[in-house]
């Protein structure tokens, strides 16, 4: 889009919603949200808020407003090498902000032409490259490109580079050995810039908790060796896993859940909830991407006929084959495998309701572009599974909204329907507190601030659709 295409009125009302602010208030009725260019400037009672003079008056009564949501864990890669593709995605299924977990020069790029107004999509906060050490768990997937860090003085030039080259945080990966680990903490912590990403398999998750890391992701192995009666001998495990190439992650997938196979057996409570008090008192974020592990877990799942994959390039379903097969299940899993990995799947969703119990801060993420995942869409399954898990709906939907602004710095102007935040919302048609699916009756966005209409919104998916195909 063109500067002039996306420039927002100066003055916009919305009128008779029922807002649903994410604060953890009630929602409430008959509303009215004032948003000044970017900006919301007044929330309350439409009896009580008057209309500004020259307003653009939206009558949204009977519709639901929430803040945007924002996705903790994706990697926006498109096969089209078109930016609208994903951004469309993104923007129509109300995804007003991403955190992109694998830098790469591209993605500064499209963030340069959302900043622009070149190009509308969400606001973007993108890792460094992922830093491993050696080999390299996706060193043999091509188009994977990753640094390498054995020592303490790679860890110093790979954090620096990171940094110089754009970086808002450094992103950890599983095989950093401990001496790096640790390193790449340090020199983090030196240069100001946060760390986030994977526990090493080399240091006790105990360890790793109060190391400086301010978010894990995924809930491969991390908090089970940690919970068990046996927590010695598995984190010993964990340090032990040797992978083969063709390909190193997949086997280091196996080995992985063999070794949480071992932990959900001797898992105790009291040992979790001591975990759980570590990440709290440290005020350590988790974002367990359950939409992935669903796919990895339940690889069935993957639907070929879905809907959504109209939105999808048409080489999407032989890249998802390769994941899926090569990588998420080790190359064959057996039967007995296969029901370990649904039975894993289990104890996923009720630790991540203890976590939520105990006070853990949750993050709300995708692991976009994994088999089965969709821009924007899966979003919405994810908050289906944190619900599954047994967060309330106002606690889900906290997980893609408050707590991501929490979490980045941005809580004072992000996150929330208040005065004062960035005018990023979404208009729905359906209460998302009696359901949370209710988060995919999508009537309208707003983006920094730019309506995106009902008829407008179609014509992103539209687009997107048009994009993926190879007609542009």
């Amino acid at each position: 889009m063109s500067n002039d295409s996306i420039r927002v009125p100066r003055v916009q009302a919305y009128v008779g919603a029922t807002v649903i602010d994410a604060t953890g208030a009630p929602p409430r009725p008959d509303q009215t949200v004032i948003v000044i260019d970017r900006v919301i400037t007044a929330v309350g009672p439409a009896s009580h808020v008057p209309l500004p003079r020259g307003a653009v008056v939206r009558d949204i009564r009977g519709k639901y407003l929430i803040p945007g949501l924002t996705d903790m864990h994706v990697h926006s890669e498109s096969e089209t090498d078109d930016p609208r593709h994903f951004a469309n995605l993104y923007v129509a299924n109300g995804v007003t902000a991403v955190r992109e977990m694998w830098g790469r020069p591209r993605l500064h790029q499209i963030r340069q032409m959302i900043e622009s107004s070149e190009l509308l999509g969400p606001r973007m906060t993108i890792a460094s490259p992922l830093l491993d050490g050696s080999p390299a768990l996706w060193s043999d997937v091509p188009d994977t490109p990753v640094v390498t860090v054995d020592s303490r003085a790679q860890a110093r030039r790979a954090v620096a580079e990171a940094i110089d080259g754009g970086a808002d945080f450094i992103k950890v990966y599983s095989r950093l050995g401990s001496e790096a680990y640790r390193a790449v903490l340090a020199e983090a912590q030196l240069r100001g810039t946060t760390v986030a990403g994977h526990r090493s398999d080399y240091v006790p998750f105990p360890e790793q908790i109060e190391s400086g890391q301010r978010s894990f992701e995924h809930l491969f192995g991390g908090i089970w060796p940690a919970a068990s009666s046996d927590m010695d001998r598995l984190e010993a495990a964990m340090s032990r896993i040797q992978t083969y190439p063709e390909f190193h992650l997949g086997s280091w997938i196996k080995q992985v859940s063999r070794i949480e196979w071992e932990a959900v057996a001797s898992y105790r409570p009291a040992r979790a909830a001591s975990i759980f008090e570590r990440l709290v008192a440290a005020d350590v974020a988790y974002t367990p991407t359950l939409a992935v592990h669903t796919v990895i877990d339940r690889p069935e799942s993957i639907r070929l006929d879905d809907e959504r994959m109209e939105y999808m390039a048409p080489g999407t379903p032989d890249s998802w084959d390769f994941l899926r097969t090569e990588i998420y299940c080790g190359g064959h899993r057996s039967p007995a495998e296969a029901e370990q990995h649904r039975e894993l799947h289990d104890w996923r969703l009720a630790t991540v309701g203890a976590m939520d119990e105990a006070g853990v801060r949750l993050l709300a993420g995708t692991d976009l572009v994994g088999p089965g995942l969709y821009p924007g869409f899966s979003l919405h399954v994810e908050l289906e599974q944190l619900v599954a898990a047994g967060l309330t709906p106002m606690r889900a939907l906290q997980c893609a909204t408050l707590e991501p602004a929490r979490f980045l710095g941005r809580e004072q102007w992000a996150g929330t329907v208040e005065a004062g935040r960035v005018a990023d919302l979404v208009i729905l048609d359906a209460d998302p507190m009696s359901d949370i699916r209710n988060t995919q009756s999508i009537h309208a966005v707003m983006v920094d601030g730019y309506h995106v209409d009902h008829a407008e919104r179609g014509e992103l998916l539209t687009t997107a659709r048009r994009i993926a195909k190879g007609d542009r």
